[in-house]
This record gives C-alpha cells, sequence and structure tokens, in this order.
C-alpha cells in the first residue's frame, strides 16, 4: 500500500516538474489599422467631445471572447486585454480620429464640467468578439450631438475575416472593425455643415 502511495505521488510530482504553466498573451487595439489619413471635407469648428463609450456586460473581463455558436462564447483564458476593452476601444478612437479628421480638438471623456464640448460623438458597442466561423463583428449604436440636441444617430455594423485560433489575426480584425466605425464617425463629422 505505502509503495503505490509513494508510487502515485512520485508520478504526480513529475507530472507537476514537466507541466509548464503557458504563459498570458496581452492585447490592445488599434482604430488606424490600413485605413488613410485624413479625410476629404471640411469638419466643423469647435471642440470635439469622444464619449462616454459603453461596452455590454459579456465584455467587462480581462479575457477575449470568442463565439462558439451564435449563442455561446468561451473566454479564452490565456489571451487578455491589456487594459479595460471600453477604455482601449476610447483610447484608439482617442488617437485616429485626429488624423482622420485634420484636427487636434478632441477631447476624450469624462471632461471637466466646466469645458464646452460643440461637438459629442456617444458610442454603444452591442457586439464585439470574433465568432464561431472566424469573423470579427462589431455592431454598435452611436450619435453626434451639437450643443445638446442629437443630430446624428446611426448604427453600424461590420464584419471582417479573422480566426478561430490565432489571436493575432484576432486583434487585427477587430482592430479594422474599430478603425472602420471611426472612418464612418468621421465621414459623418466632415459633412455637418
Amino acid at each position: 500500500m505505502m509503495k503505490c502511495l509513494l508510487l502515485a505521488l512520485s508520478l504526480f510530482l513529475s507530472a507537476c516538474m514537466h507541466h509548464e504553466a503557458k504563459p498570458v498573451q496581452f492585447y490592445r487595439l488599434t482604430a488606424d489599422a490600413g485605413l488613410s489619413t485624413q479625410l476629404p471635407g471640411r469638419i466643423p469648428d469647435g471642440l470635439i467631445g469622444l464619449g462616454p463609450i459603453h461596452i455590454p456586460e459579456y465584455l467587462k473581463r480581462p479575457q477575449m471572447m470568442i463565439g462558439v455558436t451564435e449563442n455561446q462564447f468561451k473566454l479564452a483564458e490565456h489571451h487578455r486585454w491589456a487594459e479595460g476593452l471600453d477604455q482601449n476601444i476610447s483610447l484608439a478612437l482617442f488617437k485616429a480620429l485626429p488624423g482622420q479628421l485634420g484636427t487636434n480638438r478632441i477631447v476624450r471623456y469624462p471632461w471637466p464640467l466646466r469645458q464646452v464640448i460643440d461637438y459629442q460623438i456617444g458610442i454603444d458597442i452591442l457586439e464585439f468578439h470574433v465568432d464561431a466561423n472566424g469573423q470579427s463583428r462589431l455592431t454598435a449604436q452611436w450619435f453626434i450631438r451639437h450643443k445638446d440636441q442629437t443630430i446624428i444617430d446611426k448604427r453600424a455594423a461590420y464584419q471582417i475575416p479573422a480566426s478561430t485560433t490565432d489571436y493575432g489575426l484576432m486583434v487585427k480584425a477587430q482592430s479594422q472593425c474599430l478603425g472602420k466605425l471611426g472612418q464612418d464617425i468621421a465621414e459623418t463629422l466632415r459633412q455637418i455643415q
């Protein structure tokens, strides 16, 4: 009995020593991947406020979310966002929009109470993940307000081929979807007179 116990313990310790912990990989989104810089047209005068940006509850976690079926998801335990996804989306758009708009007169939410915002861009992310078919999907409802009056209210959906196993490709495709959202917002702002 003692020999069996020692053998089992020895096998267990041997397995533990040979098992290497898989390192966690961290990722950040961009919103300017493959997009042209400054778009044609004139931007409206004034200060532009970006935010608030809301994400659904299923995305409020560090792990990346991958679709298994239309109604089922799995967490990629070893593939995580380097910061809160809502903050990463906000920062990525904040970095990309000045180049597309040709102005640095953009501030991120929350801005000081006394700050006068001429145009506000608010975004509700409705879905943002890679589905079971390896497609990056982004659906967002977004608005532009001018002096507290909503002048644009749109829903947009983007889909770009990604991967179901290569997380680097997933993040690249998700960044491209986010870039397309930013480009649509910039183009809309340039049409406002």
